[in-house]
């Protein structure tokens, strides 16, 4: 079996983004808005298991490859991550995550 990406639109242009390889436990779950000014990826947040040789600030992590990466205006801020591939534990930790941010941004009005 080979990987698979998942989109769950949220609005027209912000939805949830998720890709999981089975056989390889390779995973990325992120936030994704095509509204962000940034070029290039358009991800808010989100985490994977990429290694991004080269760049200390993940390579650094006592979880690296995993990590969970942020913007913080133009900068991407690069923390540790629970996250390991395990996709039936972790989506939870994600559809949490993804829900409060939409909160808080006004996204959703109400509670689920």
């Amino acid at each position: 079996m080979v990987g698979a990406k998942v989109r769950a639109m949220i609005s027209d242009t912000v939805f949830l983004e998720i890709y999981y390889d089975p056989t390889t436990k390779s995973y990325s779950y992120g936030l994704v808005d095509l509204k962000l000014p940034h070029k290039g990826d358009k991800r808010v947040f989100g985490w994977d298991d990429y290694p991004h040789e080269g760049v200390e600030e993940i390579t650094s992590l006592k979880t690296h490859p995993h990590h969970f990466q942020h913007r913080e205006g133009d900068k991407w801020i690069f923390k540790e991550s629970p996250m390991h591939g395990n996709i039936t534990k972790e989506i939870d930790i994600v559809l949490k995550t993804v829900l409060e941010y939409l909160k808080d941004k006004k996204y959703l009005s109400g509670s689920p």
